[in-house]
């Protein structure tokens, strides 16, 4: 994996957002949609990549992993930031007008990404137009965390670990295990939030729900060291399930950045790589 490096920030003073129409809406606004985000706005781009090819329907409103593939096929078939942040630029491409950067949409208080990709975490305009902070009632926290980790199955990052969690998380790309399981876990309307997997640990241990290699449940994030030493960790991922395999514990985890992408891993629960694990909700 590639170093983290420092966000690209450019200048986003925005020019004056004028009535710019074209196609079948208003460019100027749309809200910006990425990973995570949901309704109508998100059924409108999803039909937009559908008449193009690039996406099978139905539409569904919900920016899934597909989506965030087809939107990034879409960028680099048109010469746009691949970043699957659909901000003024992308609009503008899909509604067939070409905006400056550093256009504001109207409906949205924040520079788009594609023009400034640091905005901090925690900041309530963000957390609002991801949808984070925002649990469904009947469901869990365990529930929403592992849903939300399940519906990025299959995700494949860009170049230099280019990826929407890191992004939403207020960081650049980089690796970016912890800032899946931050995403996950902020979905859900929980506090963490590191780009290392040791953070991870760190932060649960300071909460007082680090439970070493005892325990493992559904829900609970998990480090591993690779050399087996039990030294810093190296990785983190989510606890999916738990289960007995020939009288022995074993766990199926969802990792990001595994494999370069969200996949499903499997390990005896009591694995030398296994650092060890901590509740988040």
């Amino acid at each position: 994996m590639s170093p983290r490096v420092a966000p690209k920030v450019v200048n986003t003073t925005p020019l004056p957002p004028g009535p710019v129409r074209e196609g079948s809406g208003t460019v100027a606004a749309h809200s910006r949609v990425e990973l995570g985000s949901s309704g109508p706005e998100v059924t409108q781009l999803q039909s937009k990549l559908i008449e193009r090819g690039l996406l099978p329907g139905p539409a569904s409103g919900t920016f899934d992993a597909a989506t965030d593939r087809a939107v990034r096929q879409y960028q680099k078939q048109n010469g746009l930031v691949v970043d699957g942040i659909v901000g003024q630029q992308t609009w503008g491409s899909l509604e067939g007008v070409s905006l400056p950067p550093g256009y504001w949409m109207l409906k949205n208080p924040l520079p788009s990404p594609e023009v400034s990709s640091f905005i901090p975490a925690g900041d309530p305009a963000l957390d609002a137009s991801m949808g984070v902070n925002a649990p469904k009632a009947d469901q869990s926290t365990v529930d929403q965390v592992l849903e939300e980790a399940r519906s990025h199955l299959g995700f494949h990052e860009g170049e230099n670990n280019e990826n929407p969690f890191s992004h939403a998380m207020g960081r650049g790309a980089g690796p970016w295990c912890a800032d899946f399981v931050s995403f996950c876990a902020r979905k859900a309307g929980l506090t963490v939030n590191t780009a290392s997997a040791q953070g991870i640990a760190d932060q649960l241990a300071a909460k007082g729900t680090w439970k070493g290699k005892e325990n493992p449940q559904p829900g609970d994030a998990v480090t591993f060291r690779w050399d087996g030493s039990g030294g810093k960790a190296d990785h983190v991922g989510l606890v999916e399930r738990v289960y007995s395999k020939g009288g022995q514990l074993w766990i199926d985890t969802i990792e990001g950045n595994a494999s370069d992408g969200v996949n499903r891993r499997s390990y005896p629960a009591d694995s030398a790589k296994i650092n060890g694990y901590g509740t988040l909700a």
